[in-house]
């Protein structure tokens, strides 16, 4: 059986075990305040993140892995393994993907580098999935299938409490137009073709959970197995409480709770509050997580 390695980077909001039980390689974003730059999920963890933006006068930027740590990481893989399977945060969120590219180039070998349209879940789900994949000895091509069919099917909603991260980040994307609209309401999002959007706009924080989880109840009612998460940023209590509700509502759906990561909290701010969804894998179907 070939050997593949798996790549993504710490958008992709994994746990430190995670990322050694499924033996993946994670490229860190950066994470910088004022003149220090951390490495998201070495040197910074979402607590100490926002311990940083408490304290810190003006708010963080972030900056993607560079092309020299990408090609190091690729061809450090490529001494070991047959084939490296690599996938990034959306490339309309960072330039992430396109550097990889570049970087896949320049080492030569059998590199896969795939664009999620995604971030967090949506980016984690499925690469955790395709490590799964390949312990039942599917093919690499066959997961990198997998990937880019299952992007098209992922479902996101998410509310923050302000805007402003992302307006400032320049993530809001198509919602950019009526930020200042905006700005004393609840906007629901979601991820559409790879960018952030607007979804619905509301007046209070419940009134937007209540929207979200009769969008989620749409999908769930077709009783197709699902992967959901309830990512969360500084709501870990609701979010936990959220998840458990939802596992005993829907047997059919197998539910995770998400962290934000350092460098996606840096543009969505704390208070963030997401259901994010796709379909689970048919050879998946009776494997235990």
């Amino acid at each position: 059986m070939p050997k593949i390695a798996f790549v993504t980077d710490s958008a992709a909001d994994l746990t430190l075990k995670e990322i050694r039980d499924f033996n993946i390689t994670v490229l860190p974003q950066q994470v910088i305040f004022a003149d220090k730059s951390y490495r998201d999920g070495i040197d910074l963890t979402p607590d100490k993140f926002f311990t940083l933006l408490k304290e810190s006068p003006q708010l963080p930027t972030t900056s993607q892995p560079s092309v020299g740590d990408l090609h190091a990481a690729f061809s450090r893989l490529m001494k070991d393994y047959d084939t490296v399977l690599a996938l990034f945060v959306s490339q309309k969120l960072s330039g992430t993907y396109r550097t990889a590219l570049s970087a896949a180039q320049m080492v030569g070998g059998d590199i896969h580098v795939v664009d999620s349209k995604f971030a967090s879940f949506g980016l984690g789900g499925p690469l955790l999935d395709g490590v799964r994949l390949a312990k039942l000895g599917v093919s690499a091509m066959e997961i990198v299938h997998f990937w880019e069919r299952v992007r098209e099917s992922v479902r996101s909603w998410f509310v923050v409490d302000t805007l402003e991260y992302m307006h400032k980040g320049g993530r809001i994307g198509g919602a950019a137009s009526i930020f200042g609209a905006l700005l004393q309401i609840k906007p629901i999002l979601t991820i559409k073709d790879g960018a952030v959007d607007l979804l619905e706009k509301v007046r209070t924080h419940h009134r937007a959970m209540e929207r979200i989880l009769s969008e989620f109840a749409t999908v769930a009612a077709a009783g197709q197995p699902l992967r959901l998460a309830v990512i969360h940023s500084q709501r870990e209590l609701e979010a936990t409480e959220l998840a458990a509700q939802l596992a005993t509502q829907y047997p059919h759906v197998r539910v995770s709770v998400v962290a934000l990561s350092a460098v996606i909290s840096t543009h969505a701010g704390p208070g963030l509050l997401a259901l994010l969804c796709y379909p689970l894998h048919p050879r998946l179907t009776s494997v235990v997580d």
